[in-house]
């Protein structure tokens, strides 16, 4: 007979019983809790990375026009995010390179009140630079940001940004070395200045010393007594010259006429006022005696022939005129070329030999011109011919010898600078049969 369980047991089977049902339902929902923070990591990290993605492509797409927009908006370069974006993007925008290695010159005017963002497109338009980002760049890197000076630049495509910066804003550019040659006019000292990389405007120089103001002249005792109209033909002193590239065209010009004064010596002077000529007399003999010259040792033989023939315009061999070539030459360059604008003087042979002989020279001259024919009127030209060297105003203020003629030499065959010097026109005369005879093929 089968026994039936007890109370006891009953309850301890449906104990168990839960117990199993509770260990099922319980088992898999702990595992369940395990693992779901990982996967809602890996699930997060997965959105994120495709947002990334999205975001990063879409930037990609947009980062050209917010370009364009940076670029027609070059201010905005001193926020730092904006310029945190170029330098990612497209950073050789702000290099600071010229735009090319041409010399060429670009003369810009800069008015007052000015923005920086509207001189740096206008050096963009006259092609001065490559990018007015990097030119606002440079502005901001040098502090100068709303302070650059107004005034006119002659600037060239082969200035940094910086250095461009550095000449609007006037202070210190790179040190230059230049050379005014013994003997320029000058239109060829200013023609020769426009090939230097100085910023100055040449136009400016070429004013100044074709119309020296009187502020200018007042400063120098040797230029006081020029009379209206006169240029400083013959004051630029020809010598090497290390300048500031970004000096202006007065400062540059007040060198110059430094340099002149500094080898104006007092026993050149004392020299002069022994012979009774003033300064400006002097130098136009010592610009003629610049152009005949060719042996330093001739410079008073030379000096002295003009001189002797200025001063004692009676001694009937020459009447008081100076027959000299240079002086045509002056005056007939001046004729042909004297209205040619400023960028065609480099081309110009202001020196071009003579076509004709003494007298026939100049007959379709203005009256302006006409006193540079020195083999029909006598005394000294208008005004210097050329820049002399301190030997040929000191051969000027010390000449040597009471000749009243020299013709171009040519011993053993060849034309060697020297000159043949004779006190009357029959020594003269033979000489220049005796060089004639040396030299037959020239």
């Amino acid at each position: 007979m089968t026994r039936r369980p007890t109370q006891w047991e009953l309850d301890q089977r449906r104990n168990a019983r839960i117990r199993e049902l509770r260990d099922q339902r319980e088992g898999p929902v702990r595992r369940r809790r395990r693992f779901q923070p990982i996967v809602l990591l890996m699930w997060f990290a997965a959105v994120v990375a495709a947002a990334a993605i999205v975001i990063f492509l879409g930037f990609l797409a947009f980062a050209p026009r917010l370009m364009s927009w940076v670029e027609s908006n070059p201010g905005s370069i001193e926020h730092g995010v904006v310029r945190n974006f170029v330098e990612w993007y497209s950073p050789a925008e702000l290099s600071d390179a010229p735009k090319s290695d041409t010399g060429e010159r670009i003369t810009v005017t800069v008015n007052p009140g000015t923005s920086d963002a509207e001189i740096g497109h206008q050096l963009f338009q006259e092609g001065l630079i490559r990018s007015e980002l990097a030119f606002q760049w440079a502005v901001l890197q040098a502090g100068r940001a709303g302070n650059l000076q107004a005034g006119t630049y002659d600037l060239s495509p082969s200035l940094k940004p910086s250095e461009i910066v550095a000449a609007l804003r006037q202070k210190a550019g790179p040190e230059l070395q230049i050379r005014i040659g013994e003997g320029w006019r000058l239109e060829q000292i200013v023609s020769y200045l426009a090939t230097t990389k100085s910023t100055m405007n040449v136009d400016e120089f070429a004013s100044l010393v074709e119309k020296p103001p009187a502020d200018l002249t007042s400063q120098y005792d040797f230029l006081q007594n020029l009379r209206v109209g006169r240029t400083l033909e013959g004051y630029i002193y020809p010598d090497t010259y290390k300048i500031d590239g970004n000096w202006s065209a007065r400062k540059v010009l007040g060198l110059f006429l430094d340099t002149f004064e500094e080898h104006l010596t007092d026993k050149i002077r004392n020299g002069l006022a022994k012979q009774g000529l003033s300064i400006d007399d002097a130098v136009k003999i010592a610009s003629i005696v610049e152009r005949e010259a060719v042996l330093d040792d001739e410079r008073p033989l030379i000096a002295a022939v003009y001189i002797n023939r200025i001063q004692n315009p009676e001694n009937g061999e020459t009447n008081g005129f100076l027959n000299a070539d240079p002086t045509l030459q002056y005056g007939q360059a001046t004729f042909e070329h004297g209205d040619a604008p400023l960028d065609e003087w480099a081309d110009i042979d202001w020196w071009a030999p003579l076509q004709a002989a003494g007298k026939d020279v100049g007959a379709d001259w203005p009256k302006r011109l006409s006193r540079y024919q020195t083999y029909l009127h006598q005394g000294l030209p208008p005004s210097p011919i050329a820049a002399p060297r301190a030997s040929s105003l000191s051969a000027v203020a010390n000449p040597r010898g009471d000749y009243l003629y020299f013709v171009a030499a040519c011993p053993g065959g060849d034309r060697d600078g020297s000159h043949y010097f004779a006190k009357t026109n029959a020594e003269h005369e033979a000489n220049i049969a005796k060089a004639r005879a040396e030299c037959p093929a020239q």
